[in-house]
């Protein structure tokens, strides 16, 4: 990887192929927009709404992360660069920046959940998915630097 630095307008494309790209790994989850949907929600909403920090590798976008008010809004890598540390180093670089983050992810996502445990994160809410837009359950997650958090589910 060659570095992380913020995302700029001029990288919405890049973001949304590699969203694109990442999310229908996720089998578990229903097709429920398109390509160019994803690149208006990504130019329009993500880049927009969120600090977006990308993270390269010979010149291409190989990750993002987006954050807002202590909420990690996105964070997907490349199907490619899985396993090369890029999730890490973008993960890494937002809890420098933060006292505490959130975040939710999908239930069935043993892979991600493994990923956001390892770093930290503690699951203190598992839903049934009636208010997240696939449907699918979904588990909150919180990291706070330095404290321990404790889990309750409803």
């Amino acid at each position: 990887m060659t570095g992380l630095r913020p995302a700029g307008s001029g990288d919405a494309e890049a973001i949304a192929a590699l969203f694109s790209a990442s999310r229908r790994l996720l089998d578990f989850l229903p097709e429920l927009h398109t390509v160019e949907e994803d690149r208006c929600f990504i130019a329009g909403i993500v880049l927009r709404d969120c600090a977006v920090t990308v993270a390269e590798a010979d010149d291409r976008i190989v990750g993002f992360i987006a954050e807002r008010d202590g909420w990690i809004e996105q964070l997907y890598v490349a199907p490619a660069a899985i396993g090369a540390g890029i999730g890490a180093a973008l993960l890494a670089d937002a809890m420098a920046r933060n006292g505490a983050l959130e975040l939710w992810c999908f239930a069935r996502n043993t892979a991600a959940r493994r990923f956001y445990e390892r770093h930290g994160f503690v699951a203190v809410e598992f839903t049934d998915g009636a208010d997240n837009e696939a449907g699918a359950p979904d588990v909150r997650y919180r990291w706070v630097s330095g404290a321990a958090t404790h889990t309750s589910g409803r």
